[in-house]
């Protein structure tokens, strides 16, 4: 959710009842009947409908400017939705340019606008009005291979018949030199209706546009950098499907329809080719969709095992030095058990050897049987028994 403020604002597209193929004159006429349902003239002293009138302001702000819009539907809503709108290379310098093109490279995404005078160029053309460029018509099946000047566009137009209904058409746009390009749809007043960033392929870049009866899906180029950047604790293949999105089926109206292919280079002209191309049968979307929601559940069964194992780690290194701690102070308790318990005996017992012990000798006792020799020799220090010998 969206914080403008103290205000939370919710999906600009859902505030306002449309669809995000919704052309400039739906956004117009949807904001036009909820500015009148919650102006403030119309609801004096009521907060929740100056908070509605609010929000709805926002969001048509947003989605009825074409850069703006086109950022929101590729990063979606931000603090700063309002404040960046995205560079405009035409406004830059030589070395502004430079370093655009350094930090591209390096897959740092940057955000660009078409300028002013292409926007222009397209509301002339759709309202038949006098314009310095012409649009070149595409036939079905045909390439046509051409340049196009840096943040300059090369309008085509497409025509939509009944007989491609039934599967729908495409609209490819490449470049063989890896340039950078955006791929335009205008509605019918001129003003824009859809934008395609080129993506980067394994042979070439590449935008594409498919108006088809049933859902395809939509994905951004995926760029690391940026994702290490804001997440730098998830792992990088949990956000390959990130940008991964359904696009509700729509066809175009059976109607001529005009489009451009605008340099989005830094530096270089757009070497590109472009073809229309109605489908033949349906692009199947079911297993990358079933994939993303396998990822989504097992990102959070991933985190969630993550974490007990740093724990468990945690615990291992504290279990670690609890143990040996235990273990220096168990030597220390037998040392100290042992020297209690030789402290007792040594204060208690003595040598029977030592000085200190000595005690007055006892006579010999002659037992009365002996002989009289031994009675004699047994005798011999008795003082009493002496004195009877003699």
């Amino acid at each position: 959710m969206t914080s403008n403020g103290d205000l939370q604002i919710g999906d600009y597209y859902e505030l306002l009842g449309i669809e995000k193929t919704a052309s400039e004159s739906d956004i117009k006429s949807a904001y036009r009947k909820l500015a009148l349902k919650y102006h403030p003239d119309r609801n004096p002293n009521d907060v929740h409908a100056a908070e509605e009138f609010k929000k709805i302001s926002i969001a048509y702000s947003v989605l009825i400017d074409p850069n703006k819009r086109r950022q929101y539907d590729l990063h979606g809503p931000s603090a700063n939705q309002l404040d960046f709108d995205g560079l405009d290379l035409s406004e830059l310098g030589g070395v502004g340019r430079v370093f655009g093109a350094l930090f591209t490279k390096l897959g740092v995404p940057i955000s660009t606008q078409i300028p002013p005078k292409v926007l222009a160029q397209a509301r002339q053309l759709c309202l038949n009005e006098q314009c310095e460029v012409a649009a070149v018509h595409l036939s079905p099946g045909n390439t046509i291979s051409a340049n196009v000047g840096k943040q300059q566009a090369a309008f085509y137009t497409i025509c939509m018949d009944s007989p491609f209904r039934q599967n729908g058409i495409s609209v490819i746009c490449r470049s063989t030199s890896f340039s950078k390009f955006k791929l335009v749809l205008f509605d019918r007043d001129g003003a824009v209706r859809m934008i395609k960033e080129s993506q980067k392929k394994k042979h070439f870049t590449q935008a594409d546009m498919f108006f088809v009866p049933f859902p395809v899906a939509n994905i951004e180029e995926f760029a690391p950098m940026k994702h290490m950047m804001e997440d730098k604790e998830t792992p990088l293949p949990f956000h390959y499907l990130s940008t991964l999105e359904s696009q509700t089926a729509q066809l175009l109206d059976d109607r001529l329809h005009l489009l451009c292919v605008y340099g989005d280079n830094w530096l270089n002209d757009v070497k590109y080719s472009i073809t229309f191309l109605p489908m033949a049968n349906e692009s199947l979307e079911k297993q990358l969709f079933d994939k993303k929601k396998d990822m989504s559940q097992f990102q959070r069964d991933y985190m969630d095992l993550k974490k007990k194992f740093e724990a468990a780690v945690e615990r291992l290194k504290q279990e670690d030095k609890e143990i040996q701690e235990s273990l220096t102070n168990r030597e220390k308790l037998y040392e100290a058990a042992i020297d209690q318990s030789q402290a007792v005996y040594s204060t208690q017992l003595t040598c029977p050897y030592s000085p200190s012990s000595e005690r007055p000798r006892q006579p010999d006792r002659v037992p009365p049987h002996s002989s009289p020799a031994l009675r004699a020799y047994g005798a011999r220090d008795d003082p009493q028994t002496i004195h009877v010998l003699i």
